[in-house]
């Protein structure tokens, strides 16, 4: 590598990380998840990645042995630019490692992104040992919402940026994994009034910068300094107030996390009544205190 080569690298990771200490979203998520996964001292771990290189290295820092798969080539290019390893793409939703190769798999922000959820949940219970743990971050889908409403006005939706769905609600993580996981309370967070916010300053990082700032090219140039630049000069005069309104905890959150521990896979089926129907649909079908049809 060139001498202008290795000074423009070097100043492409400093703003990342002066980029990374000032978004709200992004430290208060690495946070939650730090909090979930723990300390990973000896421990065989997977993450499979939406492209956050500096969430990656993070997680690394818990200890242990990690690895890192994705499902597209813009987040494997991203990944390995920041983590100087060779990253694992997901051909078809099959992990290409071995039966119980792992202790804990961390999902960060990428589940949205499979084709298959619940087929992909079964390839994570496949690689996990018995007692192994999954650590799932997503969004919080809440269709009626003024955040949902900026993020389809704006072109900001997962869905709009390629994703399959635009989040998961509480009950829809709980029914991918129930099968082959004890499922505990999900926590929510991040209050809707602070996302709606942080969508805005989204929409105008949006025309600086097409794609999130934090996904890194293979190719890239000084003009992508200037680009961070303007982004941290911007962000700087939004953050008193994303800071303030992130502390909102009373209201709705839009972030969802879950952890797991994995069990013999078996599915859960809904009980049926004699007569073949499920309880859900005697309960539709029959006024309440009759056994008489409507």
């Amino acid at each position: 590598m060139e001498e202008m080569d290795i000074n423009l690298d070097a100043e492409v990771r400093l703003w990342q990380e002066k980029l990374f200490k000032r978004s709200i979203r992004r430290t208060r998520k690495l946070g939650k998840i730090e909090g979930l996964v723990g300390n990973t001292g000896n421990t065989q771990c997977l993450e499979i990645s939406s492209g956050d290189g500096l969430i990656s290295a993070h997680l690394r820092a818990l200890g242990g042995s990690w690895k890192t798969a994705v499902s597209t080539k813009t987040a494997a290019d991203s990944l390995a630019y920041n983590l100087n390893e060779t990253i694992v793409h997901i051909e078809n939703g099959k992990l290409p490692f071995d039966d119980q190769a792992f202790a804990m798999v961390v999902i960060v922000d990428a589940l949205k992104g499979i084709s298959n959820d619940r087929d992909f949940i079964r390839e994570c219970h496949r690689v996990l040992k018995p007692d192994g743990w999954v650590v799932i971050s997503e969004a919080c889908r809440r269709p009626i919402s003024l955040t949902a409403l900026l993020q389809k006005l704006l072109g900001l939706s997962p869905i709009a940026k390629g994703q399959k769905r635009n989040g998961y609600t509480g009950g829809e993580l709980y029914t991918i994994l129930k099968d082959g996981f004890d499922v505990p309370e999900t926590q929510v967070y991040s209050n809707g009034l602070f996302e709606s916010v942080a969508t805005l300053g989204e929409a105008v990082q949006k025309q600086i910068i097409p794609e999130h700032y934090w996904l890194i090219r293979t190719k890239i140039g000084e003009e992508e300094l200037y680009r961070y630049q303007r982004i941290y000069t911007l962000s700087g005069f939004a953050f008193p107030l994303l800071w303030l309104l992130s502390k909102l905890n009373f209201l709705p959150g839009h972030k969802l996390l879950v952890k797991s521990r994995r069990r013999p896979w078996r599915p859960r089926t809904q009980p049926k009544l004699i007569d073949g129907r499920s309880i859900a649909e005697a309960a539709i079908n029959t006024k309440i205190g009759t056994a008489a049809p409507f």
